[in-house]
């Protein structure tokens, strides 16, 4: 399992010398809701080998997941800019560890450092093509192309072949029945794209799952990756952003 937040691995010395005195890393467990909806938030998540869905919700009480925030991201972007009140709900998607920090400490130190504005702006474009692609995919992609696609990007935002994972959250990811997940899953499985467990999916064939996937997948990653380089890599945008930094501690 890949370790680190790639969001805090880009940040340069000074602004990371700020917020490493409030960073703590915390477990996260499958459910843990980290924030309700119209709710206000304390902290600001950056998952480390955990994965965070962000869900918006109806007046009858229904949800849809609208993104999902792994090693790549963080939850709670809008204290960046003071904005404390949640319109979605975070959702503990697979249990892991994030590091967690005061949102009032992400407030003070984007005002201090334009490095931390500009890492944290890029993401938020990264969330909104997200959240655009996912859309479309809803609308007019079938159920097996569209779990598949979701399998990828739980493996590219944990850096593991490995899922927890049970058949009711992936049905509630997907906005199926869990009837339609055990079909989709068995196919996979019979296909040797996947192997399935209690409360796990292993991927086996990542090349094959991605031909099975809609396209989304890869223009979801791709603009990621436009905006802030590959998960894991260290890049250099600009001369702030010169001295690379390891895993906070």
């Amino acid at each position: 399992m890949a370790a680190g937040n790639h969001l805090l691995n880009l940040l340069d010395e000074p602004a990371l010398a700020l917020l490493r005195p409030h960073m703590r890393t915390i477990a996260l467990d499958h459910g843990d809701l980290l924030h309700g909806s119209a709710s206000e938030f304390e902290f600001a998540y950056f998952p480390q080998s955990t994965i965070i869905s962000v869900l918006a919700r109806t007046e009858q009480g229904h949800t849809a997941e609208t993104s999902s925030v792994g090693r790549e991201g963080m939850i709670g972007s809008s204290s960046i800019h003071g904005i404390m009140t949640s319109f979605a709900e975070a959702i503990v998607q697979v249990g892991g560890e994030a590091v967690r920090i005061p949102a009032s400490e992400i407030h003070r130190v984007g005002r201090a450092s334009e490095s931390f504005r500009k890492i944290v702006a890029l993401f938020d474009l990264s969330l909104l093509a997200q959240s655009q692609q996912l859309t479309a995919c809803q609308a007019l992609h079938q159920v097996e192309s569209r779990a598949a696609r979701w399998l990828l990007q739980c493996r590219s935002r944990l850096g593991s072949n490995d899922i927890r994972l049970t058949q009711e959250f992936f049905a509630q990811m997907l906005g199926v029945q869990r009837t339609t997940i055990n079909l989709v899953e068995r196919t996979l499985q019979n296909a040797g794209l996947i192997q399935t467990g209690r409360g796990r999916i292993s991927i086996l064939d990542a090349e094959a799952l991605q031909e099975v996937s809609c396209d989304c997948y890869e223009r979801i990653e791709r603009r990621y990756e436009e905006l802030l380089g590959p998960i894991g890599a260290q890049l250099l945008y600009e001369p702030a952003f010169a001295r690379p930094v390891g895993s906070p501690q």
